[in-house]
């Protein structure tokens, strides 16, 4: 994600629409908002906003145990907000979820749940449809609607043995155990699932920070004679991280992510060295406890990305876009102080690189992804041992393109996130790879395409504009010629900068897809992002920005 010196193509000249004074007052402020939020240990917490999904089901967990508690008030307050939500999936949620908690049930329409259900599919990856399915009939079925007949587990259902990550594999116990309480069905595979959970503690932690994967996991042990005093006592566990609204997050933080992309973006905008470097040993610094690792590769199927890291402190799942911004990140700041770590999140990422070239998110053998693959591309790029494998990956990823120049669905809302990235990862490209050339000019083409007539970009084409989706435009048009588009797309951005010198606007990133979450940092990285790449492609920028920090 950090610019790319580009020396076979001439700076962009300085968009005459854009007065130079605000483009520098603009991105000073961003990079004082951003670099406030980096705490005295180095980090930026990221904590998550509360959300409906996770919410709800907290508030169906205290009706179903009958917990009558100050907390449940405030939830059942948040929740009453949200009845009027112009997102239907949050309306449809809340609705049930106040409904039953009052005894005022109110049934969910089955047609308006199918369509929803679909349209909430075909968000995802296909590859994960098939779980993902399964997760909504159990969510949906804690709130009455019923499951659907082939959603049941079988009496003689074979365990799974494609390649899954931990948080999946309890993610599919949890999910096994609802369906089989909503449907009648004990067997098996419920008693396999009651394992899995049980495994994980959930009596008193939540496990990996994973509200969301909490709270399912006292549904389905809900349902389970004997399991009382275990559904007590985590729901009390879950009460420690109630938000001030009275909401619940979907994860409790996600620091090291925050701190990464926010730290790339501050080092391409020019910020303070010193900031810098506090924020790269606190990555360096992450570590796990032995016995959580342990306990997460006994539940993976699959080679986990060792040595690589995670979303956040003590959290023992690692995954590829975690370990590539971060790599990304300390090589900028300090190859040689941090190289040691550096060499062997290298080595973590090479070892999951799939046989078709491209890179998972979580473990070795799971379906490749091209937000992934050029993710890991842009940061192994400043390696030359790692041509071969870059190569492989870039085949990948322009093999991945969709006609319509872009990729199928990452872990973003937002069209243009495996876009930019996909953009960034093909000007690492050697000369003669025509097909990286190829897939760049599409990606060109189809940006400037969908630019909105007010300069921004949405979520997805004809979609209002918003600040991130406009950022990762900005980015992929800082690397071709034309300075018309930037000048109209940084027009946008700095008459939408809020007085605190940040940004507001929907968030993109999701988890588990396609549900998006919501930290308002991961909105100001990316524009900051975008006017740091401006200040390396655009004619006379570097100067003007030479102290904006």
């Amino acid at each position: 994600m950090r610019p790319v010196n580009t020396l076979h193509r001439a700076l962009i000249p300085w968009p005459a629409e854009v007065d130079p004074e605000h483009l520098r007052e603009a991105t000073s402020r961003l990079v004082t908002h951003v670099s406030g939020q980096v705490d005295d240990g180095g980090a930026i917490r990221g904590e998550c906003h509360s959300r409906v999904l996770e919410s709800a089901l907290a508030l169906s967990l205290m009706t179903r145990t009958g917990a009558a508690s100050p907390a449940r008030d405030r939830v059942l307050a948040f929740l009453r907000e949200h009845l009027d939500s112009p997102h239907e999936f949050d309306r449809v949620l809340a609705t049930l979820a106040v409904g039953r908690a009052t005894d005022r049930a109110s049934a969910a329409d089955a047609d308006i749940v199918g369509k929803l259900t679909e349209a909430l599919l075909g968000a995802a990856p296909a590859f994960i449809s098939g779980r993902r399915r399964r997760m909504l009939y159990a969510v949906l079925s804690l709130f009455g609607c019923p499951v659907p007949p082939d959603a049941a587990p079988e009496a003689d259902e074979k365990a799974p043995t494609d390649s899954v990550h931990s948080w999946a594999a309890v993610q599919q116990a949890a999910v096994t155990l609802v369906l089989s309480n909503a449907s009648g069905v004990s067997n098996g595979a419920t008693s396999a699932a009651l394992r899995t959970l049980n495994a994980v503690r959930p009596a008193t932690t939540v496990w990996e920070g994973y509200v969301l994967l909490h709270l399912l996991s006292l549904h389905g042990l809900a349902g389970v004679p004997g399991q009382e005093e275990t559904v007590r006592s985590g729901l009390r566990t879950l009460l420690r991280y109630q938000r001030d609204d009275g909401g619940f997050p979907f994860v409790v933080d996600l620091q090291h992510w925050c701190t990464s992309t926010a730290g790339i973006a501050l080092a391409a905008a020019g910020s303070r060295p010193g900031v810098l470097r506090a924020m790269a040993e606190a990555l360096v610094a992450h570590e796990v406890d032995e016995s959580q690792r342990s306990l997460c590769l006994s539940l993976s199927r699959g080679e986990p990305l060792a040595d690589g890291w995670s979303f956040g402190p003590r959290v023992a799942q690692n995954d590829v876009d975690c370990t590539s911004c971060i790599l990304e990140f300390l090589h900028g700041v300090d190859p040689v102080g941090h190289g040691g770590a550096v060499r062997r999140g290298v080595d973590a990422l090479l070892a999951v690189q799939g046989a078709d070239g491209g890179f998972p998110t979580y473990v070795a053998g799971a379906a490749s992804e091209p937000c992934m693959t050029a993710a890991a591309v842009n940061a192994l790029a400043p390696h030359p041992s790692t041509r071969p494998a870059r190569q492989r990956a870039l085949a990948f990823l322009a093999g991945s393109q969709l006609p319509d120049g872009g990729f199928e669905p990452g872990w973003s809302r937002s069209r243009l996130h495996a876009m930019f990235r996909a953009r960034l990862a093909a000007c690492t490209a050697g000369p003669d790879d025509h097909r990286a050339a190829r897939m760049a000019e599409r990606i060109d083409h189809s940006v400037r395409e969908t630019q909105n007539p007010d300069g921004g970009w949405g979520m997805q084409p004809g979609d209002p504009s918003d600040p991130i989706s406009t950022a990762y435009g900005l980015i992929i048009l800082c690397y071709g010629t034309a300075s018309p588009p930037v000048g109209r797309a940084l027009s946008w951005l700095l008459a939408h900068q809020n007085a605190d010198g940040g940004y507001s606007g929907p968030p993109d990133m999701v988890g588990p897809r396609p549900f998006p979450y919501h930290i308002p940092v991961l909105t100001d990285a990316p524009v900051l992002l975008a006017l740091g790449h401006v200040r390396h492609r655009v004619q006379g920028t570097a100067t003007l920005l030479r102290d904006v920090a």
